[in-house]
């Protein structure tokens, strides 16, 4: 007879015959259950231990930090990283996106160089957009004169 459960996404199968928990995934077998269920919580933690530099884009796409990548989320979608560049003397984890970092190369740096420099080519446009359409006389300035933005009524 043998009793099948799981653990972190693992199958665990309990072989009477054998007297052994198994973890056929992982190649861990134990006495008991809880044993096996602490090797495959080690193994699965070993397996996620990463050492990845990288790149952290912000949300809005225009901060670039560097962090070190150091450890998955399960979930396959996430990973932990690291990011001293703040306070290099405290250290702040956080969890992140995959679809956020970009892996620290040659190539990808200088990509992001290029990218960086044409992000600031268009908002510097921007503002001289913005500069000039201020600079645009507006009808208060004509219908109120000098006191233009006051809110007196012209007789």
């Amino acid at each position: 007879m043998s009793i099948t459960t799981e653990h972190s996404g693992y199958q665990i199968l309990y072989v009477e015959a054998d007297n052994i928990w198994r973890c056929p995934q992982l190649g861990l077998a134990a006495s008991s259950l809880s044993d096996l269920r602490q090797e495959i919580d080690a193994a699965d933690a070993a397996t996620r231990q990463l050492n990845i530099p990288a790149f952290l884009l912000d949300h809005s796409g225009f901060s670039i930090t560097p962090v070190l990548v150091v450890r998955a989320d399960r979930d396959g979608e996430h990973v932990w990283v690291i990011n001293k560049v703040e306070d290099p003397r405290n250290e702040r984890r956080e969890k992140v996106s995959l679809h956020r970092l970009v892996e620290d190369t040659m190539e990808n740096r200088r990509l992001l160089l290029d990218w960086r420099d044409a992000s600031r080519s268009v908002y510097e446009e921007g503002q001289r957009v913005s500069q000039r359409r201020d600079a645009i006389p507006r009808m208060d300035a004509l219908i109120l004169g000098p006191a233009a933005g006051s809110r007196d009524k012209v007789e």
